[in-house]
């Protein structure tokens, strides 16, 4: 056997391949479109339909039926090759910001720092497989339906490891700005045997509810009293505007959310609006 390449969208060169095809396409899989879901499926298929009708017609250029000149034929024919061939499907494809790559109409994922990458990919018929610079990363069972997410335990796990280790970064560079006293106070939790996101998320929530000028000076006052706790903080905020007489900031949204069920408003009255759209000059006289 000699491969010879042919010339794209030249059916002359290739009739006799494209016939078969041709075949294939109308005897085979037409109206099977609901019951061919799975590569297993084709599978089943494909045998049976070699067996039962594929190798047992009457074929029109020799005559015969195929199963019958296999006979024939089978003694002419030597066994393939130890080694197999490489069938794989290969190409490179973009690792998309959610840790994901796209395949054959499906998603697959893929460790998180490999985030924005081109990676490698070799499917087969059962499996797709990743790889980055050689090694292997990442290993599924092929999924022949569509628009199908499948996510391994191992990459979700360290995708959210990752988000959160994110988050505490960009919280700490946000308490940060606010100024050296905040510098400081983040330097003295990072000594302390406590967990400083969970206090640096307390402390920028008091930054939004009592601004950032009140709570720079309660952290002051803190740092006198070397005392590096953001429930401390919040008292010293408490303890000065009752001091000042001033009344305590409400939180923008109710720490039980079944509290906004209790809010009720007036029906609004259009007519408001309409009274500040009429015209003066519109107006009747006054008697």
């Amino acid at each position: 056997m000699e491969p010879i390449a042919c010339a794209a969208r030249d059916a002359e060169s290739k009739g006799g391949v494209e016939g078969g095809v041709r075949y294939v396409k109308g005897n085979a899989l037409a109206g099977r479109n609901e019951e061919l879901t799975t590569w297993e499926d084709y599978q089943r298929l494909a045998v049976q339909w070699r067996d039962e009708v594929a190798n047992v017609h009457l074929h029109a250029a020799t005559g015969e039926r195929p199963i019958d000149r296999f006979q024939k034929e089978r003694v002419r024919l030597r066994g393939l090759p130890a080694i197999p061939f490489d069938t794989d499907e290969v190409l490179p494809v973009l690792v998309t910001p959610h840790a994901r790559i796209h395949f054959d109409g499906n998603r697959y994922s893929v460790p998180p720092a490999l985030v924005r990458k081109t990676v490698m990919l070799r499917a087969n018929a059962s499996e797709v497989r990743i790889l980055d610079q050689g090694v292997e990363v990442a290993r599924h069972p092929r999924c022949y339906e569509k628009r199908r997410l499948l996510v391994q335990d191992e990459h979700r796990l360290a995708a959210l490891k990752l988000r959160r280790r994110r988050q505490a970064d960009q919280r700490a560079e946000e308490f940060d700005a606010l100024g050296p006293e905040a510098r400081e106070f983040h330097l003295k939790l990072l000594s302390m045997p406590v967990k400083p996101t969970v206090h640096l998320r307390r402390l920028l929530g008091l930054v939004r509810l009592y601004g950032r000028k009140e709570v720079l000076a309660a952290i002051r006052q803190a740092l006198q009293y070397q005392t590096y706790d953001a429930a401390y903080v919040e008292a010293i905020l408490v303890q000065e505007r009752r001091r000042r007489e001033l009344p305590s900031p409400t939180p923008l949204q109710p720490k039980r959310r079944e509290l906004i069920e209790d809010i009720h408003l007036d029906e609004p009255d259009p007519a408001h609006y309409d009274r500040l759209c009429s015209d003066s000059n519109d107006e009747e006289p006054q008697a």
